[in-house]
């Protein structure tokens, strides 16, 4: 458990990395005029397993409107009822896979993510019990598994790709697990995270 409470150390501190600078580019040039980001926010669930801590992720149902069939971690907007984002990702993840998180099992947070949906995204980190009873919610999710965190904190499995947008050249990263291709936001965020945990030891 020595490494793992090593991880949780470092969730506890406060965000210390920033997003790729071309992802910020990349925002400005979808929104061509100024736009007010709605507030939202995902839990990113770890999941105490025997070789250390798994990482919960779903499959977006096919039928969405915003990305359809990509992976994400569970989530959504900021709604009335909630009293600040931790609660809105908690819901969230409670509507969408059934799964049950106490607000004292978050253990910190990721630097804010734009979105081209036009969502300003706060992801939370939280520990869930390793007998959680998952029941997605088949309007949303097509299905939920987990991904040993080590893989996906591991640079050499995080993918870089570069494209050029209007003169500039922009980056992207995508997860390849199984039959699964983590890529997008979700990735962004993996990323960051890894970032958070290496970078941050050197």
């Amino acid at each position: 458990m020595g490494e793992q409470q090593q991880i949780l150390t470092r969730f506890l501190m406060a965000p210390s990395q920033q997003y790729d600078a071309s992802h910020k580019r990349r925002i400005d040039h979808h929104f061509t005029d100024d736009i007010d980001f709605k507030p939202a926010a995902v839990l990113i669930p770890l999941v105490p397993r025997e070789q250390g801590f798994n990482v919960v992720l779903t499959r977006r149902a096919e039928h969405l409107k915003h990305h359809p069939g990509q992976i994400a971690f569970p989530g959504g907007r900021f709604e009335a009822p909630d009293i600040d984002l931790i609660a809105t990702a908690l819901r969230e993840t409670y509507e969408e896979t059934g799964i049950i998180c106490q607000r004292n099992n978050v253990i910190g947070q990721l630097t804010p993510l734009a979105t081209t949906s036009g969502y300003i995204v706060t992801p939370f980190i939280s520990t869930i019990s390793s007998n959680y009873n998952a029941k997605p919610d088949p309007g949303e999710v097509d299905a939920i598994f987990e991904v040993p965190l080590n893989y996906l904190l591991d640079p050499k499995n995080i993918k870089s790709h570069q494209f050029h947008l209007r003169g500039e050249c922009h980056r992207v990263y995508a997860i390849p697990y199984n039959n699964y291709s983590i890529w997008g936001a979700t990735a962004q965020m993996i990323k960051l995270l890894s970032n958070q945990i290496w970078e941050d030891k050197k």
